[in-house]
């Protein structure tokens, strides 16, 4: 069996000579003798539809025709049904004749024509084979270099099926109009991230944490975000491990959520212990923000300490370099005028450069407390 399009009929020509056709223009089916047939189900009743497909010269047109059945509400098993149904889905037929492979979840409803379809989205899903809905094309017009740069770059693991897996993932904003927003777009507009980054980001992610579900994958990447700015602007967009870095992330904004009194607070600021070594300068935070946000930076639970500095316990202390001042670099615990705590970002040990600054503060106020202390047995002397 072979099936064509010539001119204003679809033909079907058999092994054995004998044609059937059927004519677009008068929508009528012409049998094997030669003579209009009221149904082409009874001249092609050994063939399935599915065997049909598989016989039509032209591919694009058999999914065209694929599409029209899956549409229709009520189950099509008579190509002479689906021929019947063409002019109706006409817009379809030259989206399909420039090479889409499959128009997805929207069927008829889909509400783009050929000539509203970019170029270069259409070339992108002739090469990969890319099936459509409304919503994939409304992500791409809004942002299409985010995910043609996909397909250019290098990758360590994800493939075509991850790339799509990001592009299709969204999530529902208002129920009640049922409009979505794509996750990967919401992390480039309201986020901050770019495109390219975030693509090679996702893929070490995919490598290294051994994350195959790129629907979790990016569900835990857009928490992690939402969560994040709204704690602090100054977050990692692109944390080394992201499953641990998440369980942080939520562990700090269930504590930071908690609203402190900024004037207990600030009668506990001691500025004494504002001094510099070297290189190194020591900070004391003006406000519990600045706690949170050292927390952000640094990956760390010091939020949780700010109770415990308005209470007189301990005071937090930031250590950094004199030439970046608003880096973050080393998160000190102070108690009884000595460093009791100091670690870097994702609690790193600190190096042998900043533990001199650290051992220089503490000899300084282990003199003064001595001082103190020889002062005050003067006073008692007397």
């Amino acid at each position: 069996m072979r099936i064509y399009k010539e001119k204003q009929y679809l033909i079907f020509d058999y092994e054995d000579g004998r044609t059937v056709k059927y004519d677009f223009a008068t929508k009528t089916a012409i049998g094997i003798k030669g003579k209009p047939v009221k149904d082409l189900r009874s001249q092609l009743r050994y063939y399935t539809l599915d065997e049909l497909y598989e016989y039509f010269d032209d591919k694009k047109y058999a999914n065209f025709l694929k599409f029209i059945r899956r549409s229709e509400y009520n189950c099509i098993s008579n190509i002479g049904t689906i021929l019947d149904r063409v002019p109706l889905y006409s817009k379809f037929e030259q989206i399909f004749s420039a090479g889409i492979d499959d128009i997805i979840n929207d069927g008829k409803y889909f509400k783009y024509t050929i000539n509203e379809l970019p170029k270069s989205l259409i070339k992108l899903c002739k090469e990969h084979e890319i099936k459509l809905s409304n919503n994939m094309v409304g992500y791409f017009i809004d942002n299409p270099t985010a995910y043609l740069i996909a397909y250019d770059l290098d990758f360590l693991s994800l493939t075509d099926t991850d790339i799509l897996a990001v592009w299709k993932k969204e999530k529902h904003i208002d129920r009640l109009n049922n409009t979505y927003q794509s996750c990967f777009g919401n992390l480039i507009n309201n986020f901050g991230y770019r495109a390219k980054d975030l693509w090679l980001y996702i893929d070490r992610i995919k490598t290294f944490e051994a994350i195959e579900d790129m629907n979790y994958l990016l569900t835990e990447l857009c928490d992690y975000a939402n969560m994040m700015k709204q704690l602090s602007p100054k977050y990692d967009k692109y944390p080394r491990n992201l499953l641990t870095t998440h369980r942080i992330a939520c562990r700090n904004y269930n504590r930071m959520k908690k609203e402190f009194s900024e004037e207990m607070f600030k009668k506990r600021i001691n500025k004494q212990y504002e001094c510099s070594f070297g290189d190194y300068i020591f900070i004391y935070p003006k406000s519990t923000q600045d706690i949170k946000d050292e927390a952000v930076s640094q990956n760390n639970c010091v939020a949780s300490y700010i109770d415990k500095v308005i209470d007189g316990k301990c005071h937090i202390l930031f250590l950094r370099k004199k030439n970046k001042p608003d880096d973050s670099l080393v998160t000190i615990e102070v108690r009884d005028d000595r460093i009791v705590q100091a670690r870097r970002r994702f609690n790193d040990p600190v190096t042998d450069e900043d533990q001199i600054a650290i051992d220089s503060f503490n000899k300084k106020f282990e003199k003064k407390e001595k001082k103190v202390a020889w002062q005050k047995a003067i006073l008692l002397s007397w």
